[in-house]
């Protein structure tokens, strides 16, 4: 060995051994700030499991942005509703057994995809449904969340097949016995009767429907064209005010 070579060697071997301890603590860096993110996303799930039952309810339904019915037409015979944004509102909440019992107002605006085309909706109403706890503290709700809105929608679909197919007895039907206007339900099948005699058809072509349900009552705002014949296309505008009669939605005014 060279004199000198081996004090060469040892400065080498100590500028390594300085220079290591550098990357110790950038990848320590590194591992902290991913763990930074990763409890960024977990900690209110975190809280939220330590939370009490009505404030995880009133979180997760905070976060829950759309809703989904299918199914709507009735019948197994399909059409869509997709309801986003949605909010929850007014929220009567009771917990009892893991089970929570939630009464809100449901608000939201979407489509219904349907076989003759979409139709755009607004809906507010009271709703009533259950949750039950799921994933790391949340709590998911039972499918029920449009419970109404569900039984009303199929009559405002037979009305619109009632008027196409010009059936008076089927139109007759969703008239409520204790209809409302001039003549009441008897001066509304003798109009029908009128309508959809001899002559030129009509066609109902629903665009729009905003909707209102509240205890025992919905209010239905329509936006329509109507066709007769081979006549001019004609934008109309509907109000219609339903009632449950005999454990079923009725129409009790707003058609004449």
């Amino acid at each position: 060995m060279r004199p000198g070579s081996g004090r060469r060697a040892l400065g080498r071997l100590l500028q390594a051994r300085q220079g290591a301890p550098y990357l110790f603590p950038l990848l320590l860096v590194l591992l902290v700030l991913g763990a930074g993110w990763w409890l960024r996303d977990l900690t209110p799930r975190l809280a939220g499991a330590v939370a009490d039952p009505e404030t995880r309810v009133r979180a997760a339904l905070s976060r829950q942005r759309s809703l989904h019915l299918s199914d709507v037409y009735g019948f197994k015979a399909g059409g869509t509703l997709e309801l986003a944004p949605v909010r929850f509102g007014d929220l009567a909440i009771t917990v009892e057994n893991e089970r929570a019992q939630v009464v809100a107002m449901v608000e939201g605006d979407g489509v219904i995809e349907w076989r003759r085309g979409r139709i755009k909706v607004g809906y507010i109403g009271r709703e009533k449904f259950s949750m039950t706890p799921c994933d790391l503290g949340g709590w998911c709700a039972d499918g029920r969340q449009l419970a109404e809105l569900r039984r009303v929608l199929p009559l405002l679909f037979r009305r619109i097949d009632a008027f196409n197919a010009r059936d008076a007895a089927g139109y007759g039907r969703l008239v409520g016995e204790g209809y409302r206007g001039p003549g009441g339900k008897a001066a509304v099948l003798a109009q029908l009767a009128r309508d959809f005699g001899p002559g030129p058809g009509g066609t109902l072509t629903v665009t729009a429907w905003q909707l209102r349900i509240e205890a025992g009552r919905v209010v239905v705002g329509e936006d329509e064209r109507v066709r007769v014949g081979d006549g001019p296309e004609v934008a109309l505008r509907a109000r219609l005010e339903l009632k449950e009669e005999g454990g079923r939605w009725v129409i009790v005014d707003g058609l004449m």
